[in-house]
């Protein structure tokens, strides 16, 4: 364990250092505002699909309802700064806690339940949360939506160009993987592992089947909530259909299934693919034939990687070490001779 431990520190040193201090120079690199602009929505994605993982890839529960905690995060903090005049970054600590805490009560009720149940009782919930924000309009404004003035300021994650929304998504996606790299090396790591390779073996050697899995379940309702709020600031105006759309809940699935579920850094690759694969086809041909092949061609990928691009690299790289130390096995046998 300590040494897999040390290994993954020496990656993180090798690959992770440089590659933040690029990313921290995307926005002087970049100055197209629609790349820019892609660039954080990938880094939003990420961010949620890292989170939805956390529960799905790591505890094994497939969630179609987590477009309800975006929606939580995103009408808290707004409806905060609204009404209150409480700063957004409040807000999203706000919205969190109320996730969390809608997490663990909904997690409590669903985890109990296995296969396709569990599935539909998420989708269930979502749906119910989606009516809510449609039908309670003295609240949300049902589908007018709401709008936030723009009092522009770092207090108030307000600003008048786009470029520190980068730097905002890039710290939630840290979060959001920092947290779930923690909880792999942690106890409860191991445990939800346990539970979702086999969760009858695991509940006789004593592992606590649905303690653990609600604590999934808050960490991660509680992150997609913090997605949910920094979305509302970024764009400046909500509603049920932008924040608790079943159609979220799959994409957030779809995005995390792609690059690789329960897999640490399998979400990120798949956002990096699937968002500007979308936004590529919806400029080049609008409408419902870019759907139709956008569809299509996540089905083809799906079918030939149904572990994940994340898994496919992994495999290639395996088969590049491989074929390395076959090629240096002669030449070391020379120099005996």
């Amino acid at each position: 364990m300590a040494g897999g431990r040390a290994n993954g520190l020496r990656w993180t040193l090798l690959v992770g250092l440089p590659l933040a201090a690029v990313l921290l120079a995307v926005p002087t690199l970049v100055s197209d505002a629609f790349w820019l602009g892609l660039g954080i929505t990938v880094l939003l994605w990420a961010a949620l699909a890292t989170a939805w993982n956390i529960s799905a890839g790591l505890a094994g529960g497939l969630s179609l309802g987590h477009a309800a905690y975006v929606g939580v995060g995103a009408y808290t903090a707004t409806l905060l700064f609204l009404r209150l005049g409480i700063s957004p970054w409040l807000g999203l600590l706000v919205g969190a806690a109320l996730a969390g805490a809608l997490g663990a009560a909904i997690g409590a009720i669903t985890f109990r339940l296995r296969g396709p149940f569990f599935v539909l009782a998420t989708l269930a919930f979502g749906i119910v949360v989606h009516i809510a924000a449609v039908n309670w309009r003295g609240l949300t404004r049902g589908a007018a939506g709401l709008l936030l003035p723009f009092r522009g300021g770092p207090q108030n994650m307000l600003f008048a160009n786009i470029e520190p929304y980068w730097y905002i998504g890039l710290g939630l996606l840290a979060l959001t993987l920092g947290v779930t790299v923690a909880i792999r090396w942690s106890r409860l790591g191991y445990f939800l592992v346990a539970l979702r390779e086999d969760e009858d073996a695991a509940r006789s050697l004593g592992v606590r089947v649905v303690r653990s899995k609600v604590a999934a379940s808050a960490i991660s309702a509680a992150l997609t909530a913090c997605g949910g709020a920094f979305y509302a600031t970024y764009i400046q105006y909500i509603d049920p259909s932008s924040t608790t759309q079943f159609e979220i809940s799959v994409q957030i699935a779809l995005v995390a299934i792609v690059g690789g579920l329960g897999t640490t850094l399998g979400p990120t690759l798949g956002a990096v693919v699937v968002v500007p694969l979308a936004e590529v086809l919806r400029a080049w041909l609008g409408g419902g034939p870019a759907l139709m092949l956008y569809g299509l061609t996540l089905i083809v990928i799906v079918l030939a990687a149904p572990h994940g691009l994340l898994g496919v690299m992994q495999r290639l790289a395996a088969r590049l070490r491989s074929r390395a130390r076959r090629l240096e096995a002669p030449q070391e046998g020379g120099r005996r001779a």
